[in-house]
């Protein structure tokens, strides 16, 4: 995988965990399985009354100017520099590459009209500066150790060997701010005005639907806490396993990645903490599945359909059928269950509105704390190194001393 994948990639892989988590099994096996291992499995606790706290965001005039600065660049185009042939720092080069680790073909760094940006280090400061001064047209070898955190970590650190042709040197070109480009991003706005406006409303919508459903997977986390959970029906873990491990793999390979370096990479786990998550998703839903039995939560035909063609839009299917025939309909309804479920906890939760700037200098001081911590730690540990280390002087004095008497 090369950088601007992984790039990619880190900016849409929380939206596709997000699908996984929400579309986690196919229509391989009856998820209602998953209500039945809930009967025997599940002893609710308390889940009404809850407290939970709600993040309430007021978008500024300055998040306006950064989202629509973001929309320009989104939209910028690239343009050869004509009036000068040799790479300065802070350019953006087109580049074709090949590479070599350890004696061996390296696919992530071999690419063809690859736009690299000077500073960006993707391939680390050596391989930057080792382009500093190159002429267009001109193919060169070039020898770097790949960064410690290089995101691939079967290759941090190692030894690579480039063949770069440069092809052209750019500059990048952000439109204007004006009624003519807003005509192209938006059907609804004419005006630079009129679309300040959508995008405050926008953003604020989003934020307001996003901390709203923060509080209410805090909600679920409590009340899944609260409950019993004995275990489940191996065909209910496995059918979470296998699908979701499916899914994993499957965004592994459209980056070039194996599955295990997939999760350690960006997920933060290893073969034992994913199955452990897994199973966390399935207690959660068996929860939810308890908790939709004890308060007669079910799912209309009329909700069942319009509940699919939001699904199918949402999560990028060109039809609603298409989802139906990809996933069980079990499956799918049990989704919607747990969204009633989710609904049903807020409703009957005690709600709290906490501005933004509040929970960002509570995290603010927890991390502080954290860190606090993490020196007294680091300062017990010296203490006691250093007592034995005058443990082990006093010992060699000692056997000195006898050994001249």
């Amino acid at each position: 995988m090369n950088m601007r994948k992984k790039v990619l990639l880190s900016r849409v892989l929380v939206a596709m965990l997000s699908v996984s988590m929400v579309m986690g099994m196919v229509g391989c096996g009856k998820s209602g399985s998953a209500a039945k291992s809930a009967k025997e499995y599940v002893k609710l606790g308390d889940y009404k009354g809850l407290e939970v706290d709600l993040t309430v965001t007021t978008v500024t005039d300055e998040d306006v100017e950064e989202e629509i600065q973001s929309q320009l660049e989104q939209n910028s185009t690239y343009e050869e520099i004509t009036d000068r042939t040799t790479v300065a720092e802070g350019d953006m080069v087109n580049i074709n590459t090949t590479a070599k680790v350890d004696g061996e073909d390296y696919e992530d760094g071999s690419y063809e009209d690859y736009d690299y940006t000077l500073g960006d280090a993707e391939f680390g400061e050596d391989f930057d500066n080792a382009l500093i001064g190159k002429n267009k047209g001109e193919t060169f070898d070039i020898t770097v150790t790949l960064p410690d955190d290089y995101y691939d970590e079967s290759y941090a650190g190692k030894e690579a060997q480039f063949n770069v042709t440069l092809n052209k040197i750019e500059k990048e070109v952000i439109p204007a701010l004006d009624d003519a480009f807003v005509a192209t991003v938006s059907e609804e706005c004419k005006t630079v005005e009129e679309y300040r406006e959508y995008v405050k409303k926008d953003l604020q919508d989003n934020a307001n639907s996003d901390n709203e459903s923060s509080a209410k997977e805090d909600l679920m986390s409590q009340a899944v806490a609260n409950a019993d959970v004995s275990g489940t029906d191996d065909k209910v873990y496995n059918l979470y396993y296998n699908q979701m491990k499916n899914d994993y793999t499957s965004y592994a390979q459209q980056w070039g990645m194996e599955f295990e370096d997939f999760l350690s990479s960006f997920m933060g786990m290893d073969e034992d903490s994913f199955k452990d998550y897994v199973l966390d998703e399935v207690y959660d839903i068996q929860v939810a599945m308890a908790i939709a039995e004890k308060e007669g939560l079910t799912v209309s035909d009329k909700e069942y359909k319009d509940s699919l063609n939001e699904y199918a839009e949402k999560y990028g299917w060109d039809t609603s059928e298409e989802l139906e025939q990809a996933y069980s309909k079990d499956y799918l309804i049990n989704n919607m269950t747990r969204d009633k479920v989710l609904d049903f906890l807020y409703e009957n939760a005690k709600v709290t509105e906490v501005p933004e700037e509040d929970t960002e200098a509570e995290d603010f001081e927890e991390d502080d704390f954290e860190d606090e911590e993490d020196v007294e730690a680091d300062d017990e540990e010296v203490a006691d190194e250093d007592a034995e280390s005058d443990e082990e002087e006093a010992a060699d004095e000692d056997a000195d001393a006898d050994a001249e008497q």
